[in-house]
């Protein structure tokens, strides 16, 4: 492999051994991954020193070779210094890791490590995964406020832009404000491209793909399809799984469940054959099944998401998730008042995650509980409220739920009586959802906006029109990406048949 600065960026802040050491296996590895199984042998099978058994373990860790970490943990090389990155990746395997005796671990580990510039490189590595974990680091923030001032001061810490803004990034989408979080990756990315962290890179561009997807579907797609190379070249597979779920996102986003299921499985049995756990993987398989209206199919997954927050409910940061999922499955099946109990445990848990997706997609389901009941005009002021909320950075994603829901109330409200015979459409929101689905490229919401038009047909008595409607529908349907189509007219119109 060539020099790849993922590695050689520590060289002027490790003893001669150590920097001997790794680039020798630098040399004789074809790719990053190759790297980082050659030095986890060396180190399992010769002595070495506990600075070079911290950089096998934190290099491994990097691209979470979960079975490289696990034999330098069966052959005793995890370093006190390496204990906090192994304590966090066994929470992330679903392992209770106590937040106090995490943190005790990391002041052990940063009082003994050799160097500024390491002590903050295990601070960093350490505190990715603990964010998207703990919510406990929300207000433990002193730590990242004397890093950020340390970096500002000193050229020879500029590397750790790239974590500190990559971190602020993942914050901020979580907070829902989108453009910041865009400005904040792409300056993360600026500076892993300039010190040539290819590994950080791609997972880096991973992130703006799941950013800049709300807004510009194409940028994403390229932004993904470089990342992919980039693991490939060095057979990074954690990421290029999380680059599969991306594409899923993005089918979902546009209606394409199908192709959204297919996507996920993909990125799950990639986490399977490294060794992370589905888990809550699970409840996002579930809701693209919700979406099509697959409640049984829906709520197999939801459970086994709801299986693995019961042995990981320290991770609080996703347990609303499943619950809501399972929640949204239970009303396709109609099973209200079990749903009302998920939900009831999905809305207990929001407020201690901090993160905007659990709260809105809580209410999502809340919306469509009280279509169901036949309470409209409290599900269309829930669907209003979170459409209000995406003004100023709208996720498509939630805007299709909304409008669908609030499209298929429309048209539920008008009565023989009151229906006008010859409108085009139900009202704003069915012209809203149009103009949405057109605006943004959605072409399965597309679909569903036709499906919705030829409910209002029939309802309207123009049934040759029902039967054009449809017959464009099945057209799209015809697509891999979109088969659910076929479904969702036959238990719609299951007195129609399509000529």
């Amino acid at each position: 492999m060539k020099p790849l600065g993922t590695i050689t960026m520590c060289f002027p802040h490790v003893d001669e051994e150590t920097r001997s050491v790794l680039q020798s296996v630098m040399d004789e590895a074809e790719n990053y991954a190759d790297f980082a199984e050659r030095l986890c042998h060396k180190v399992c099978t010769e002595p070495t020193p506990p600075l070079l058994q911290f950089f096998a373990y934190y290099f491994a860790w990097y691209i979470s070779e979960i079975a490289l970490l696990d034999r330098l943990a069966d052959a005793d090389r995890v370093t006190d210094l390496a204990v906090p990155l192994h304590m966090v990746s066994s929470a992330s395997r679903g392992e209770i890791s106590d937040w106090n005796d995490m943190t005790k671990s990391l002041r052990k580990a940063l009082d003994i490590s050799p160097n500024d510039w390491i002590a903050i490189l295990l601070y960093l590595a350490w505190r990715w995964p603990a964010e998207s974990q703990y919510p406990e680091t929300d207000v433990d923030i002193r730590p990242i406020e004397t890093i950020e001032r340390s970096v500002s001061e000193n050229e020879e810490l500029e590397y750790f832009e790239t974590y500190l803004y990559g971190m602020k990034a993942v914050r901020l989408h979580r907070e829902g404000s989108l453009k910041e979080a865009n400005v904040a990756i792409t300056k993360a990315i600026t500076v892993s491209r300039k010190f040539e962290d290819l590994i950080g890179l791609a997972y880096l561009l991973r992130l703006k793909a799941n950013i800049v997807k709300h807004t510009d579907l194409r940028k994403a797609i390229d932004v993904l399809l470089t990342s992919r190379d980039l693991c490939n070249l060095h057979d990074y597979r954690q990421c290029l799984g999380l680059v599969h779920g991306e594409l899923g996102h993005i089918m979902g986003l546009r209606g394409e469940l199908d192709a959204a299921i297919d996507y996920q499985l993909e990125m799950g049995s990639i986490k399977e054959a490294i060794g992370l756990p589905v888990g809550n993987h699970n409840a996002v398989i579930a809701s693209y099944y919700n979406m099509m209206g697959n409640g049984r199919k829906a709520l197999k997954f939801t459970e086994l998401a709801v299986e693995w927050q019961d042995i990981s409910a320290h991770l609080t940061r996703f347990v609303p998730f499943p619950h809501t999922q399972k929640a949204w499955a239970l009303i396709n099946l109609g099973r209200i008042n079990e749903a009302k109990d998920e939900l009831h445990k999905s809305k207990e848990f929001v407020p201690k995650t901090g993160d905007l997706c659990m709260h809105i997609y809580s209410k999502l389901v809340e919306g469509i509980l009280e279509k169901v009941e036949g309470n409209h005009d409290s599900a269309v002021q829930v669907f209003e409220e979170v459409l209000r909320s995406q003004e100023q950075d709208p996720f498509p994603l939630w805007q299709n739920i909304c409008l669908l829901n609030l499209v298929e109330i429309e048209i539920e409200k008008q009565s023989p009586e009151s229906i006008d015979p010859t409108a085009d459409s139900s009202g704003p929101w069915m012209e809203r959802l149009d103009e949405h689905a057109r605006k943004n490229d959605l072409p399965g919401i597309a679909a569903r906006s036709l499906i919705l038009k030829a409910s209002l047909r029939k309802k309207q008595g123009r049934h040759d029109e029902v039967q054009s409607l449809l017959k464009e529908v099945l057209k799209t349907a015809e697509s891999p990406s979109m088969r659910y189509l076929k479904n969702i007219i036959a238990s719609t119109f299951p007195d129609v048949i399509v000529s």
